[in-house]
Parts: C-alpha cells; structure tokens; sequence
C-alpha cells in the first residue's frame, strides 16, 4: 500500500494503518474504548493492509511521525500480528470471537463484483435497463469503473443517465433489493460456480490473450475436456460482442451473410453505437434502413434476449475465424 492509494482510504482504513502503526502496548487503551462492532471492523482492515510505506504513514499520521518517525522504510501487517495485537488489548472471548470473524470467507456485495468486471461486460449487463436504473447502479459501484462505464454508453442515453445520477437523493431499499437480487442471478448465470475468483477469472482471460493463437486453441480444448463450465465462462469473456469493431468492413460483410438479420436486431439493441453504425455502414442504404426502423419499433428486450443474441452472433465469428474465412486482430481471443 503505498502513498498513492491516500485518495481511497476511508476512516477505519486509516485508523487500521495508525493502531498497526503504533503496536500493541500503545494501541491497547484505544482498542479497550471501541465497541465490539468497530473492533472487529478495524480488526479487518488491519489484517488486509499488507505492505505498508512509510511515504503513506506519513500521510495518515503526520503529527505521530513527527514525534516519532520510523526507520523502517516498509511495514507489514498479517492476520497473525492482529491476533498477537487483540492478545494485549481485550479478553480472550471476545478476541476468539474477532479471530473467527477475520477467518470468515470474503463475501463480495454485487457492487463490489460488478466494481471488478470489465467495463464493457457491465454495458452488456446493464444498457438496455432504464436510465433511472443504471443512474442507480451506477451510482453504487466503484466511481473509476463508473465513469469508464458511462464513456462506453451509447451518447444519448450518457446524458439522460448522468442528469438521472444528479437529481438521486434516496431510493427506497425495497427498489434497491430487486436490483440487486436480478443483478445477482443474471451474473451467476454467467460466472457459474466452478469456485473461481473474479480476479483469478479475469487474470486467466488476459493471459490467454496474449499467448499465441494455436497455444491458447490447446489450451482451451484441453480446458473443455476438463472443465465444461469453466470453459464456458472463461470462453465468454475471450471475446465480447464489443470486440467485432476490430473487424474489417469486408469481414463484416462476409459476417453478415452469415447470420440472421432477428440475431442482429437484437445484439445491436444493446451494443454502443458505433459498433451498430459500423454494421449499418457495411449494408446497402435500403437494408440499413430497414434495420433501423426494426430496432426502433422493437419492444424492449430482456438483457438475457440480447446476450443470448449476441452469443450467437459471436460463436459464428469463431468459426468464420477458426476457418480463416475472416480476420480478428491479434488483441482478439476467439
């Protein structure tokens, strides 16, 4: 953890970092007036610090350091040099109590696992909700994640969903809920439950990326031998709809004579704008015409109606690929 991570400290980071920072015999009086509850919050946050520098030290206790400033240029906190901490400070009850707390599994909130997805999957997720709902959920995620999100959103929906996040005051927790629990199953209907970390996931995509392309193709058969489901998953996140504005106008035309113009329909529905407009410009005036006013009438989709669209759409650029019929850029994992 170093000086530029300030910026994201919040209290209890912050006063994780001063308790650690002080040790055990300093820290004892101040941990004996918290309550169980701030306890074990602050407990947490010290056993996830990890390396911490001195330049952050610094920052968070200017007027400690300034007394007593330390020599060591790294400090390191683990869950054991807590527990050694908690032996000094609180009875042994309470301090089993904290230690089984820190030992629980992380359990990720919905906004901390969108938070950790790649901006364009949460497009995939959630354009073709209302603007009010997106200015919500966007609202409740990561701001960085947030912002890059709103920049992948088609232009005239950015500004209706940006006036919709100004004007948010309260939401009824009720409201909340529902997004919550929709946005939980349509994300464990992509990500499964192999056991696999969003990271660990997203780690292994980007390092299929870049291998060469008869070595990943080796490793994947080899991975859906193995493992059916984390093939599944791993294979979606290889290549995203997004991703076919990488392709030529002549590739996209031997694509469109490929899939159905419903397939089409649908997968535009909920793909940026300049991705449509890139298909639009490779069909005649007429044809293009025609799709647009079809998308235009269309009723609103489900967003499982659009990515099961765009899937299909997808899987044909993986054998139009696979047969050299068509060219993705090396960026590109099919």
């Amino acid at each position: 953890m170093s000086l530029r991570d300030l910026s994201k400290l919040k209290g209890e980071d912050k006063a994780a970092v001063l308790l650690y920072a002080i040790g055990p015999e300093a820290a004892t009086p101040i941990i004996q007036g918290l309550d169980d509850v701030t306890l074990a919050r602050i407990s947490k946050k010290m056993s996830e610090l990890g390396r911490i520098d001195t330049e952050l030290l610094q920052a968070v206790l200017e007027e400690y350091l300034s007394i007593h400033e330390s020599n060591d240029p790294l400090l390191y906190s683990s869950q054991k040099d807590v527990i050694h901490l908690l032996a000094h400070a609180v009875d042994q009850e309470k301090a089993q109590e904290i230690v089984e707390y820190l030992e629980k599994p992380r359990q990720f909130s919905i906004w901390e696992k969108l938070s950790r997805l790649n901006p364009s999957m949460i497009v995939s997720y959630i354009e073709s909700e209302h603007p009010q709902t997106i200015a919500l959920i966007l609202g409740k995620i990561n701001s960085d994640v947030a912002s890059q999100v709103i920049a992948k959103l088609p232009e005239d929906m950015q500004m209706s969903v940006l006036v919709r996040m100004s004007k948010i005051e309260s939401v009824p927790s009720e409201l909340v809920q529902d997004i919550e629990e929709t946005l939980e199953k349509e994300m464990s209907e992509v990500t499964g439950s192999s056991g696999i970390s969003f990271d660990g996931m997203f780690s292994l995509v980007e390092i299929l990326k870049t291998l060469d392309k008869e070595v990943s193709a080796g490793i994947l058969e080899r991975l859906e031998n193995k493992d059916e489901e984390l093939f599944s998953q791993v294979d979606k996140l290889l290549l995203l709809f997004e991703d076919l504005l990488s392709l030529s106008p002549k590739d996209i035309q031997t694509l469109l004579k490929h899939i159905s113009s419903d397939d089409l329909v649908k997968a535009l529905k909920g793909a940026p704008e300049n991705l449509a407009d890139n298909f639009f410009s490779n069909m005649s005036q007429r044809a293009a015409e025609i799709m647009r006013e079809d998308m235009q009438v269309m009723a609103p989709l489900k967003l499982s109606d659009v990515e099961e669209a765009q899937q299909v759409i997808l899987q044909v650029v993986r054998k139009l690929d696979a047969d050299g019929v068509i060219t993705l850029s090396s960026d590109d994992m099919v």
